[in-house]
């Protein structure tokens, strides 16, 4: 119910479905820089996997040489070579 109504809401004030609902967004920079917002928390994190948990799944980077540039409570920013993404439960 409380999720028809934030969706009803962002229609009529033409706000961003993925910001009013604090769904992921997620913006890769070819293979080497890829954009998180809206992620809740890190899982894994090495120089080959970065895992995230995200509202409503986990996300996981795999790759080499991956670092997190930086990060705070609504975005993160990885660098690296990515190999692959996934999503899980």
């Amino acid at each position: 119910m409380f999720e028809r109504v934030k969706i009803a809401a962002a229609d009529n004030l033409k706000l961003p479905k993925d910001v009013v609902l604090g769904e992921g967004l997620i913006s890769f920079v070819d293979r080497t820089r890829v954009i998180i917002d809206n992620y809740r928390g890190i899982l894994i994190y090495d120089d080959q996997t970065v895992k995230l948990q995200a509202r409503n799944c986990k996300l996981q980077f795999c790759g080499k040489r991956l670092h997190i540039e930086y990060y705070n409570q609504d975005e993160m920013k990885i660098s690296g070579f990515i190999q692959s993404m996934q999503f899980g439960d």
